[in-house]
C-alpha cells in the first residue's frame, strides 16, 4: 500500500508591523517646535513692535540666525539687556543660561528623533 502525502502546510511569514515611534515622534516634533515658536513669535514682535533687539545687538545678522537656531537665548539675551543697565550682569546671565539650554535639548531632540 502506498500512501501520498500532500504538501506541507505553509507558514505564514511574520507581518512586518509600522512603528508607532513614527507617529510619537511626529507629534513630539510638532510639540516641540510650537514651544519655539512661541519664541520666534516674541523675537519678532520685538523686533517690530519695540527697539530691544536693536538695542541688545549691534547687527541684525546675530538675532536673525538667533531667530532660527537658538530663539530662547536670543529672546532671553534681548530681554535681560532691556531689564538691566544695556547690559548682561551677574544673575541675569542665569535666563539667558536656561534659555540656552531649552534650546540645546531642543536641537538634541530632534538629532535623536531623525537619527
Amino acid at each position: 500500500m502506498t500512501q501520498t502525502f500532500g504538501q506541507l502546510p505553509r507558514r505564514n511569514p511574520p507581518q512586518s508591523q509600522a512603528r508607532p515611534a513614527a507617529s510619537g515622534s511626529l507629534i513630539v516634533v510638532v510639540l516641540l517646535f510650537g514651544f519655539t515658536l512661541i519664541a520666534r513669535v516674541w523675537i519678532v514682535a520685538f523686533w517690530i513692535f519695540g527697539d530691544e533687539i536693536g538695542r541688545a545687538f549691534t547687527s541684525w545678522i546675530i538675532p536673525a540666525i538667533g531667530l532660527l537656531v537658538v530663539p530662547w537665548t536670543t529672546l532671553l539675551y534681548a530681554w535681560m539687556w532691556t531689564i538691566g543697565s544695556d547690559a548682561v550682569h551677574g544673575w541675569e546671565w542665569l535666563p539667558v543660561a536656561v534659555g540656552f539650554l531649552i534650546d540645546m535639548s531642543f536641537l538634541a531632540a530632534l538629532r535623536r528623533l531623525f537619527n
